[in-house]
């Protein structure tokens, strides 16, 4: 599958008016309200840049002028480039990419079924699955691992995507030293290059703090990836309700607001720095103060966030796909059809969280990496819309058929019923005595064996050997650097 051949068909739920008016308002707020920036770099970027900031209060107030030229200044498309030029990824225009669930700390063990803590062979597991599977646009690790220190982390996440994979990579972003530790990598599978502006092979993703705050942390991460021209996802994860409007038109408008002013610092640092304009936002579930991963709003706020990037000319992330279920039920099915079919065709160019997440956001299940893979074939042959020309439309084999004859034998559908029909490896479609004779295996029993088979005989495209011994080299002098800095 060609990962910049899929060209979305787009929902809207706004107008052109909708629009207009979420920007003018969102403009209001940047003005007069302003974002409470911690990062005293950052402010003094702002204020560089001519907008109204107290160093005192951290509050920095964004006149239109620099929003509307800090919109303009970002491009409206670019390249993700990855190890392996083949599959490098197209970001904005029409085009969807879909990316794994990201950084859960729990995972449904593949023996057992019990839920645990995960570990660094789960991150490797799950990158070489990911690299496997056609549909999934990068390895990003879908679990964070809890068998290695904290603060080295970041750094074995980075080398057990890079070493299982060939795909787009993403980087951490969470502080300037992570960052660079980052961005190092970068340098590394680009063999040396320094220049990474010109072919950024790393994104990372920055998610805003709400309401109207920037965090110093993820701010100081962000500057590094800018000062080198590499790409930042900017993003909100508001609570309706919670920590934003209970209305998704006022989400909207919050949301807006933080994306936009985070926008106006990256382009105040570097002119032309590619950004994509994200959400992972949903509403709160009053009943219990959580986030909802599984709710239709969260598909709705990822098209009307598709629907403002589009106006900025900015290419689109959303996040969806995860569910509230803890087991692999019926409701995580319909939650994760829902919220990402919605997202998809939305026209989101950049989906994250798209397979194998559970239990609102924190557990991966290994079985629904592969169960969602296959979901997935199903929402692209919708987004491909239907095919209408001579070939397609039949006439002559119709004729050729005519009244009470059959079309199987018929070359025409040969020809054509692998590039009509979305055919599911997993789903089981015989009748009831044949599935029985067959073992009457449910489809998690199924989606295991084939996640064995991906382990057992799936082999990842290595790293060039000198690479990797510069990868190994640096991964040492960041463990030592930890131990000084323990003291151990």
């Amino acid at each position: 599958m060609d990962l910049n051949s899929l060209k979305g068909q787009y929902i809207e739920f706004l107008s052109r008016k909708d629009i207009d008016d979420i920007h003018y308002a969102t403009l209001d707020i940047l003005k007069n309200i302003g974002v409470k920036v911690f990062h005293r770099t950052a402010m003094k970027n702002f204020a560089d840049a001519g907008a109204d900031v107290n160093f005192e209060t951290q509050i920095v107030k964004i006149p239109s002028r620099l929003v509307e030229d800090a919109i303009e200044k970002t491009p409206h498309e670019f390249i993700w480039h990855a190890r392996n030029p083949e599959k490098d990824l197209k970001m904005g225009g029409n085009i969807i990419h879909f990316s794994p669930a990201a950084l859960c700390p729990f995972i449904y063990d593949l023996e057992t079924g019990r839920r645990r803590n995960a570990t660094y062979s789960d991150c490797v597991n799950l990158s070489r699955i990911a690299d496997s599977l056609e549909r999934i646009s990068d390895a990003f690790c879908m679990v964070y691992p809890q068998d290695v220190p904290e603060s080295l982390a970041h750094i074995y996440i980075l080398k057990a995507i890079a070493e299982n994979s060939d795909k787009c990579i993403r980087g951490r972003i969470n502080g300037i030293q992570i960052a660079k530790d980052s961005i190092r990598v970068a340098e590394i599978l680009a063999k040396g290059d320094k220049n990474l502006a010109d072919k950024p092979n790393m994104i990372a993703l920055i998610d805003a703090v709400s309401p109207l705050q920037m965090d110093d942390n993820q701010v100081g991460g962000m500057i590094e990836y800018v000062k080198r021209g590499l790409p930042v996802i900017i993003a909100c994860e508001i609570t309706s309700g919670g920590t934003g409007p209970a209305t998704i038109a006022g989400t909207l408008v919050l949301q807006n607001a933080e994306i936009l002013s985070h926008i106006v610092l990256a382009q105040a640092i570097r002119p032309g720095t590619p950004l994509i304009y994200g959400t992972s936002s949903s509403v709160m579930d009053m009943r219990n103060a959580n986030l909802r991963y599984g709710a239709v709003e969260l598909g709705m706020i990822n098209v009307a966030t598709a629907q403002l990037a589009r106006y900025y000319k900015i290419p689109s992330r959303g996040a969806a796909g995860f569910t509230d279920s803890k087991v692999l039920d019926m409701q995580a099915g319909y939650e994760f059809v829902i919220t990402l079919l919605i997202a998809a065709l939305g026209g989101v160019n950049l989906l994250l969280q798209t397979v194998g997440g559970l239990d609102l956001g924190m557990s991966v299940s290994y079985e629904k990496v592969v169960i969602d893979h296959e979901i997935l074939g199903s929402i692209v042959r919708a987004i491909q819309g239907i095919r209408v020309d001579p070939e397609a439309l039949a006439v002559d084999v119709i004729k050729s058929i005519g009244p009470g004859g059959h079309f199987l034998s018929h070359p025409h559908t040969l020809e054509n019923f692998k590039k009509e029909h979305f055919i599911p490896v997993l789903a089981d479609t015989d009748k009831y005595s044949i599935w029985e004779k067959k073992g009457g295996k449910e489809i998690k029993e199924r989606a295991k064996e084939q996640v064995q088979k991906i382990l057992q005989a799936y082999e990842p495209k290595p790293l060039d050997k000198s690479v990797q011994e510069e990868l190994d080299l640096f991964v040492g002098e960041v463990e030592r650097r930890d131990i000084l800095r323990r003291g151990d």
